[in-house]
Order: C-alpha cells, then structure tokens, then sequence
C-alpha cells in the first residue's frame, strides 16, 4: 500500500489547479475583449478602406472630368498617374507618358502667366501653358508633384485672328480714305496715254511708251480695287455653288497672266473636286482661289506641279493648293496674310490679305500648314462654312 499523500503537497495542488482555472477563464475573458476588439477594428478599418475607395473613385472622376492635362509623378519624379485629357493634348498613349524612369515626352512646366509650343508626334504644334504643384506629407516631406498641362491653342489662334481682323479694320479705313483721290487722277492719266497712243505709228518708241504708261496706270488701279476689298468687306452675294466649278473658273483666270507671260505648259496641274454645293460668293471665293493658285505659280516661275483640291469636312468646304515651290520658312509663316507683306521684288503683299479677308467674311479660315506639302512645297488651304451666316 502506497504512503498517505502529505496534506501540505495536496493543498498546493488545489490552490495550483484553482490558480490555473483563474489564469484560464482571465486569458479567455482577455480573448475576448481582443476578438471584440478585434471585430470593431475590422468594421473601422472596412469602413475607411470604403471611404478611401470612395475618395479615391471620385478623385478618378474629377480626372478624367477635367479639360485639362493633368500628370502625378511620386517622389522619384516617375510619372504614376495621368488622366485622358493629356493623351488627348499631347495625341500620345498612356505607355508614352508614364512609368520609371520618367518618360522625357512630358513638356517642362512654364513660369506663371507664359505659354509654350508643343509639337506632337505629327508634327503639327500645340500653345500649352503648364503648372505644377508639390505633394506634402504630414510630415512635412514631399512626397510628389501634380502638373497640370493647359491647352491654349485654340486662344491663341482666336487672338491671331482678332489681332489679323484689327489690322485689315485699319487698312480699310486707310484705304476708303486714300483710294478715291489716287483713282481720279490716274484714271485721268490713263486716258490721256491711251489717246497719244491712238494719235502713234504701232511700232515707234513713243507708242510703246505710251502703252506702257497704260498698263502700268492698269496695275495701280487693280491694286486700288484690292485696297477698296479691305474697305468694303461686309458686301455678300450669296448662291448656291458647285466646288468644282470654283476650282475650274479659278484655275482658268490664274492662267490668263502668268509669271513671265510663260505658256501654262511650264506647269503642271491636277485638280480635283469633290464635295456638296454650298452657300458663298462665287465671285469673291473664286478671286481667293485664284491669288492662291498664282502665288503657286510666281513661287516657281520657271514651271513646276501644283494641286488644287476642293472636298468637304465637318460642314466646311475646304480647298487645297499644293505647290512644289521652295516652300514657306517659319519664320515668315504667320505674317504672309499681313497686308503689304511679300518676299518678293515685284510682289504687293495684296494677295493674301484679300484671301484672308474674303474667307473671314464667309466665317471660314486661312491656313498654311507647318509641313511640307505632298509636292515638296507648300500647302495653303482655306475652308468655308457650308452655310455662312451673313
């Protein structure tokens, strides 16, 4: 038979095995407590994961809302976020412009107040004017950068046509005031020439003087008609016009005076024509078309290819002259509709002018496009509303 257990050793196991049964419902009281606890942490942390999400989808929205570029680059400078819009402005994919390292396409934001050109992958150019704005952490540290990229191209081009619309009002007024006075005059020293050449031998000195006094007097008094466009240019025939029969009438009175009285067969043409009647004055539009197809051919006087096309496109009319001259630098481009502007000796910066005039009178455009044309020369262009308001 086994010894009689101490009654101390039995006492201590008791107070052991109650200590135990305390500890234990504690811990489990204790699990408790944390698993609830732990429960509201989760339903907190669920709900602010929402409201993040939520925050965060309307942060999309108002991105992708936005008319302007906007690009999120991370404290790295990588590029971690764009919106539509700067895809839209710079014409670039999504790939292009984001990612680690930074892509260089991305224009370098201007100082307040200024604007930059941007050349698309086209080439064709872009006014922006851009900002950027720092991220700060609680901490006080910058942890990125928003740059927000404006797309001013259309202002600007409202501006170089209200700043062209000034100056052709000037010109009118200088040209309603002067035209008159020179014309009498002149017409005064037409008649007296055409009559000595009547009272001439053909063939002597003196008649070919006197025809020369003729024609020049002509050419002054074709400038005065030009000038006097300028002066009265809210003056609109309408009809209903064909685009091939303004390409053909155009073409035809191009080719009545050509550079050096050259035969036309020093060129070459290929027209072409299509599109819908439209609304327009036949006379003035195909006076336009013809300055445009004559600075085609004085730009190549020793004979050379030009293209005159006409289509429509988004309720305009729009007609095309294709030259395979030596082209129009840049530095020229946006002042050959300047009045009195030309390049050459003989020129008298008319032209143009009264093209651009003419198109702003049917609420249409004058353009000359930034590449080269098909021919190696340049392109000019002007488009017109299919139905202009008067």
């Amino acid at each position: 038979m086994s010894e009689p257990r101490p009654a101390s050793t039995a006492e201590e196991l008791d107070a052991m095995v109650k200590s135990l049964s305390s500890i234990s419902g504690d811990l489990l009281e204790s699990y408790g407590r944390l698993a609830e606890r732990a429960e509201r942490v989760e339903q907190e942390l669920c709900c602010a994961n929402a409201e993040l999400e939520h925050r965060v989808a309307e942060v999309e929205a108002i991105l992708e809302a936005l008319p302007v570029g906007v690009a999120v680059r991370g404290a790295e400078r990588s590029v971690v976020r764009i919106n539509d819009a700067l895809m839209r402005i710079l014409d670039r994919e999504a790939e292009e412009l984001t990612g680690d390292p930074a892509p260089d396409v991305l224009p370098t934001p201007c100082a307040a107040g200024e604007t930059m050109e941007y050349l698309r992958p086209d080439g064709s150019p872009r006014v922006l004017a851009a900002r950027t704005a720092t991220i700060t952490a609680e901490n006080g540290r910058t942890s990125g950068t928003v740059e927000v990229f404006d797309d001013r191209t259309e202002i600007a081009q409202l501006m170089a046509r209200v700043h062209q619309m000034d100056k052709m009002a000037a010109l009118g007024g200088m040209a309603a005031g002067i035209a008159h006075e020179i014309r009498n005059p002149m017409n005064a020293v037409k008649g007296f020439a055409d009559l000595f050449r009547r009272n001439m031998e053909p063939d002597t000195k003196n008649h070919r003087w006197a025809t020369a006094i003729s024609e020049g007097v002509a050419e002054v008094d074709a400038i005065i008609t030009s000038l006097l466009s300028f002066s009265q240019p809210e003056k609109l025939n309408l009809e209903t016009i064909e685009p091939e029969q303004i390409v053909e009438d155009a073409l035809a009175a191009a080719l009545q005076r050509t550079p050096g009285d050259r035969d036309p067969s020093h060129w070459e043409f290929n027209t072409s024509a299509t599109g819908e009647p439209f609304r327009g004055d036949r006379i003035k539009l195909r006076q336009a078309l013809r300055n445009l197809i004559s600075n085609a051919l004085e730009v190549q006087p020793e004979g050379g290819r030009v293209d005159v096309t006409a289509d429509t496109i988004d309720g305009q009319v729009r007609f095309v002259v294709d030259d395979s001259g030596p082209g129009i630098s840049e530095e020229i481009v946006g002042r050959i509709a300047d009045p009195f502007f030309t390049t050459r000796a003989e020129g008298t910066g008319l032209g143009l002018s009264l093209v651009h005039t003419i198109v702003s009178l049917h609420g249409g455009s004058l353009e000359v496009l930034p590449t080269p044309s098909p021919l190696g020369g340049a392109t000019i262009q002007f488009q017109v509303p299919i139905s202009p308001v008067r």
